[in-house]
């Protein structure tokens, strides 16, 4: 499946399926007044016992300093993911950064809940998380890529494309493989020159024997559902779009896959201090994280 994104902000946008062209997923993120009702889940990557989805809260080498905040500090919104019917499929409750997470009627809980661990191991230049509904895929997080790879078969199964310019690969037309089976003569032979013969071979193949032909398309030669595409990256934030893509998996539900995504982006914003995402102005995130890749490159180039 391969997903766009008609907005730069990951949390208030639709996601468009590329191979039919239509809306499958709407994504709206608003305040709300409310405090969630259930209690904050325990600590995704520390022995703590507060989590946050937090651009502070994954450095590399040490744990960070959590500074109690007052009710009135915390902000409280709600994050919905609703189907090309507008059935609600997946709801979020932010408590500040704490998030807790309803997947079609279903309570999750919080991050620990989602990936179905409680402590992550870090590389030093990669963060991966196992997923909870198969052992063998693993979110691999660099400072570049954000990707879901089968560790097993060591296949990518999905991939997060930022501003990336998307080219349509070019395919052939499906080519037909015609079988004829038709049955012999039963009455008897003629002079294969002879007018009889040649009526006789036309009406055989327009007439009852009709049901004998057949047609079928290869496997390979199937038009396949997900368009196959370029991606050319312009290293530029917010020129371009962004993309989801993704294989179906049978154990999961498809709005669990792309929530994983987008927690996994704002956790590896914070892993590798990248700009962090912001809910109050993603404009302004914007913004930020292109000063931020322009002051990159001018130190690596003046080094």
């Amino acid at each position: 499946m391969l997903l766009k994104f008609t907005s730069t902000d990951m949390f208030n946008t639709s996601l468009v399926d590329v191979a039919t062209g239509k809306c499958a997923y709407e994504i709206t993120t608003v305040p709300t007044p409310c405090k969630p009702e259930r209690p904050l889940p325990p600590a995704l990557f520390s022995s703590s016992k507060t989590t946050a989805v937090s651009e502070d809260s994954l450095p590399a080498k040490h744990c960070p300093v959590v500074r109690e905040k007052s009710e009135k500090d915390i902000t409280y919104r709600r994050t919905q993911i609703r189907d090309a019917s507008g059935n609600l499929a997946a709801d979020v409750q932010w408590e500040g950064r704490h998030p807790h997470i309803t997947i079609d009627g279903e309570k999750i809980g919080g991050l620990n809940d989602l990936f179905g661990t409680s402590t992550v191991r870090f590389l030093p230049k990669i963060l991966a998380i196992p997923t909870k509904y198969d052992a063998d895929y693993v979110w691999t997080a660099t400072a570049e890529s954000l990707t879901l790879v089968d560790y097993n078969t060591d296949e990518t199964k999905g991939t997060f494309h930022q501003n990336v310019i998307r080219l349509p690969t070019l395919k052939s037309k499906p080519k037909l493989s015609v079988q004829t089976h038709l049955t012999p003569p039963s009455s008897p032979p003629v002079s294969p020159t002879s007018p009889r013969s040649l009526f006789r071979s036309r009406s055989r193949t327009s007439s009852a024997d009709k049901s004998t032909l057949s047609l079928s398309l290869t496997e390979e030669q199937l038009p396949c559902d997900t368009p196959k595409s370029t991606f050319l990256p312009t290293h530029v934030p917010g020129f371009g779009s962004n993309y989801l893509e993704f294989v179906t998996h049978p154990l999961t539900k498809d709005v669990e896959v792309i929530l994983s995504f987008l927690l996994m982006e704002i956790l590896r914003r914070g892993r590798f201090n990248l700009t962090p995402y912001t809910f109050e102005n993603p404009s302004i995130w914007q913004l930020k994280e292109a000063r931020d890749v322009v002051l990159r490159t001018f130190r690596r180039n003046t080094i």
